[in-house]
């Protein structure tokens, strides 16, 4: 089994490879776990998420707006349809209330 010779000059370049490649390691590693570059990433993460929640509630008052317009205008339909759950719960309230009056009248 023949064994693999090398030059010194062979030697000097693999050594100053190795010497480079562990230099940009250590300095990523030290990149990452710095206080100011934990703090970046975490000032990162919280814009994000508030980004994310703010697309999330305009995403949200655009759907609930066009629940009542759309390009074509004005959805009666759909404004009616809540007008009628509108008077149906203040009718409800207002029986409720009734009852509830007539219930203490007789229990005096």
């Amino acid at each position: 089994m023949a064994s693999r010779e090398q030059t010194p000059e062979q030697i000097r370049a693999e050594i100053a490879a190795s010497r480079h490649a562990m230099t940009v390691g250590i300095e990523g590693l030290i990149s990452e776990v710095h206080p100011t570059a934990i703090k970046n990433h975490a000032e990162e993460a919280v814009n994000q998420t508030v980004q994310d929640a703010k697309q999330a509630i305009y995403d949200k008052v655009d759907e609930s707006r066009r629940f009542f317009a759309d390009d074509a205008g004005v959805r009666w339909d759909n404004i009616g349809t809540i007008g009628l759950i509108a008077g149906a719960v203040a009718a409800a309230a207002g029986a409720l209330s009734g009852v509830s009056a007539l219930v203490r009248k007789i229990a005096r």
